[in-house]
């Protein structure tokens, strides 16, 4: 299945909508401004239930401290005001709503039981940040944050996260699918699992895991790039020698050790570029070579994520729903800051024209696991020695790991498909029966926990190993991000983003210090906190 990964940071998805309406005023009529304003009150925000239904035709309806849910014939019902495009009232009373008609459903109360199955994927969650404790009251942007993490070891450290599945697909419509390099070393038993948890305060909406497989011989490797294809590798050429702007880095970036070599931002221009020189002396010029690199991204994006959601402030339910029903909003996906931050740019050094020529880029979204890529080098010289250049934003990128392979073949894993999945602990058929069933979503809240088991084809044979995820997530709102509204601020990020990281390098800089230690520490614990009983 050919999958091509949503090559922007989450923050971006989020900020392009307000280009829909970048030159229009937001006046809404003072009954539906003051109705949501009072709903989102940060201290009335817990005191009384709400539902918020945005209609995938403009509408709105709020309901009011209670509503039931009838799964037979798929509605809502309760007592409401329902407002047209125009925020006008149309009706007031008992009503009833057909969930397929509605794009996002806005809340502050837990769903649960018969409701949980059928709205869950659909719903923003509001005002339920007691849980995650003073990190992130006191730095609402430095919360931790991720789309499902994947871990061979289930009692592994969380800064060794072996995947990050779809990080980008931060709604329903943004949904995609995911494949992450497991990096396995040698395999002698044909049962392999891996566990996946929700370590955050957001609905994970999951429609398919299964491993990819390919059998490899000693001293093969088995490389996925970022197009999505995957490539039988012989033989490693370590770096020689490395350097970035601060000098030599060689010993952070030659060994597989987590040991990353990572920069501060600009504190005057966040979409600053920077670059690093790798050479590879005597890697042969036979070899047909691809550049093997471990990266992630730095909590830049998260900053900027953050900062979008808390400058929508309690129109977080609007903005969302343009994204569900608005095809203009995918084309206003392709500039703004994701054109000025960038991805990481290859160059290939050419001897005999002594020039560089751009080989590629690699892109992916997500701080917390390490993404394990090959790119094909367009290397045009006769030298066996080969000088890479990597070409940067200035403080967006960790890199781990770089290193020279030889591209032997272009080849298809084989896909296989969990037999079991264990629900802390405990076999649970219907999970199974979500992933197996293509219709059908696994929905994971904060603290949950799932291990998927996989039969490998031969026992006794080595495979290299990749995970394919699908599905999307919904950022829970913060209470603290709330009081951040600010649509002028909202509309800067994709009208005038170079002005934007610019006025904004100051502010970052002063949550950069200390953002990576509050981010990790607001972690959900999947051994202790359940959702299902705060």
């Amino acid at each position: 299945m050919k999958t091509k990964k949503l090559i922007f940071c989450t923050a971006l998805i989020i900020i392009s909508i307000v280009a829909l309406e970048a030159c229009q005023t937001y006046y809404f009529r003072s009954n539906y401004k003051e109705a949501n304003e009072l709903i989102h009150k940060t201290k009335n925000i817990r005191a009384k239930p709400f539902l918020k239904a945005h209609f995938k035709n403009g509408d709105v309806c709020i309901l009011r401290n209670s509503w039931k849910v009838d799964t037979v014939q798929n509605t809502v019902s309760g007592t409401g005001t329902l407002y047209d495009f125009n925020r006008e009232i149309t009706f007031q009373g008992n009503v009833e709503i057909s969930i397929d008609s509605i794009a996002i459903f806005e809340t502050n109360k837990k769903i649960s039981g018969s409701e949980s199955g059928r709205l869950a994927g659909l719903y923003i969650l509001a005002g339920l940040d007691v849980a995650i404790g003073i990190y992130c009251i006191t730095n609402p942007k430095a919360c931790y944050g991720s789309c499902p993490t994947f871990y061979r070891n289930e009692n592994d450290n969380f800064h060794f996260a072996d995947a990050e599945g779809f990080s980008s697909a931060i709604s329903p419509s943004m949904e995609y699918a995911d494949i992450d390099a497991l990096n396995n070393r040698l395999l002698t038993d044909r049962e392999f699992s891996i566990t996946m948890k929700n370590e955050a305060l957001e609905t994970h909406c999951v429609r398919d895991v299964k491993l990819f497989a390919y059998p490899r011989n000693e001293g093969e490797r088995i490389y996925h790039s970022s197009d999505d294809d995957f490539y039988l590798c012989e033989n490693i050429y370590p770096v020689s020698n490395a350097n970035g702007t601060e000098g030599d880095i060689t010993d952070l970036i030659r060994n597989e050790d987590m040991l990353e070599r990572f920069s501060a931002s600009d504190e005057n221009n966040l979409s600053s570029k920077e670059e690093i020189t790798l050479n590879f002396d005597s890697a042969g010029k036979d070899i047909n070579p691809g550049l093997v690199i471990h990266f992630r991204q730095t909590l830049m994006t998260t900053y900027f994520i953050y900062s979008a959601m808390g400058y929508m402030g309690d129109e977080i339910g609007d903005f969302f729903a343009k994204i569900e029903v608005s095809n203009e909003t995918i084309n206003k996906l392709n500039g703004g800051i994701k054109k000025e931050l960038g991805g990481i740019d290859v160059y290939v050094w050419n001897e005999d024209k002594s020039k560089w020529y751009k080989s590629g880029s690699l892109f992916e979204t997500g701080p917390i696991a390490v993404n394990k890529q090959l790119l094909p080098l367009k290397s045009n010289t006769n030298s066996s020695n080969i000088r890479v250049k990597l070409v940067m934003n200035k403080g967006l990128w960790r890199i781990d790991y770089a290193a020279l392979t030889n591209i032997k073949d272009k080849i298809k894993p084989l896909e296989i498909s969990p037999n079991l999945i264990l629900n802390k602990g405990k076999a649970d058929d219907a999970a199974l029966a979500s992933i197996n069933n293509p219709g059908k979503l696994l929905i994971s809240m904060p603290g949950s926990e799932y291990k998927f088991y996989f039969n490998l084809p031969e026992q006794n044979k080595d495979y290299e190993l990749f995970l394919y995820s699908k599905g999307y997530y919904i950022e829970w709102m913060r209470e603290q991000w709330i009081k951040d509204k600010n649509l002028i601020k909202l509309n800067q990020m994709i009208e005038h983003p170079l002005n934007y990281l610019k006025s904004e390098a100051k502010d970052y800089k002063i949550y950069e210090a200390t953002m990576e230690q509050e981010f990790w520490n607001s972690k959900i614990d999947t051994k202790t906190f359940s959702y299902h009983e705060n």
